[in-house]
């Protein structure tokens, strides 16, 4: 049976989102060669959920918006796949992955700004059109607040709760890169709801993130001036990122 999903409309036009004070004006820009956002030391977070907005048109085999890396190795986080059918967005725990069946590079790397975000389920887990894992865990995908994920590429294994080490990245996993823009990048220490997924989505607007309790939230340039290569972690942990060979700030962000 065909898999339906809606048309992912993504935004273009810059502009300081949000209300109530809060603005976004800046995102990083990575080249696709050597750019990254790296800690500087492993910052040890539980990644109950991500979020994070891209943009890009790049159709690398590889191409991944944060490696989170596990157990001291640099494998594993959030990637596409554009060349592979069934796997163009997917989470990845360095072993196997969850994934986006259902979506075509079009929907995904077309130059607009999307959000993606995955939120880890402890028990009863089943992907979006019903597939269990083994130990009940795994982790849902959002693509502009729809949930997507439909793929468990093993049932039979041990998926688990992503925790960051000294490898986490943004625009890097292992030698693979980002070609794009990144923005306002959080992780969370509690699994949210579908209806935070939402809500955070804005329909297409990032927000303020503080009533969410974000461990780590990169503003890529909102809090720095947009200068320097320091991204000052707003987030509970304190886990600054630097701009490694040679990103920059862009005024062009999702609204």
């Amino acid at each position: 049976m065909p898999i339906c999903l809606p048309s992912f409309a993504g935004t273009t036009a810059p502009s300081s989102g949000g209300g109530g004070g809060f603005a976004n004006q800046y995102s990083v820009s990575l080249d696709g060669t050597n750019d990254s956002i790296d800690v500087s030391s492993n910052p040890s977070l539980d990644v109950y959920s991500c979020s994070l907005w891209f943009k890009t048109t790049e159709t690398y085999f590889s191409l991944p918006i944060a490696g989170f890396g596990k157990s001291g190795s640099q494998y594993g986080g959030i990637r596409f796949i554009p060349v592979v059918a069934g796997r163009a967005v997917e989470f990845n725990d360095g072993f196997q992955y969850i994934a986006a069946g259902g979506l075509s590079n079009s929907d995904v790397f077309d130059g607009a700004w999307h959000h993606v975000a995955i939120v880890y389920v402890d028990s009863g887990y089943t992907t979006s059109t019903g597939t269990a894992t083994n130990n009940g865990k795994g982790y849902k995908i959002f693509i502009d607040g729809t949930r997507v994920d439909t793929v468990v590429s093993l049932t039979s294994h041990a998926y688990s709760l992503a925790t960051t080490s000294s490898f986490f990245s943004v625009g890097k996993e292992r030698t693979d890169f980002f070609d794009g823009l990144i923005d306002e990048v959080a992780v969370f220490g509690s699994s949210l709801t579908d209806a935070n997924i939402t809500t955070i989505y804005n329909s297409g607007v990032p927000g303020d993130l503080s009533s969410f309790s974000p461990t780590l939230w990169w503003r890529m340039g909102d809090n720095d001036g947009g200068s320097g290569t320091t991204i000052t972690d707003q987030g509970s942990g304190g886990n600054d990122g630097t701009l490694t060979n040679g990103p920059t700030f862009s005024t062009d962000v999702p609204s």
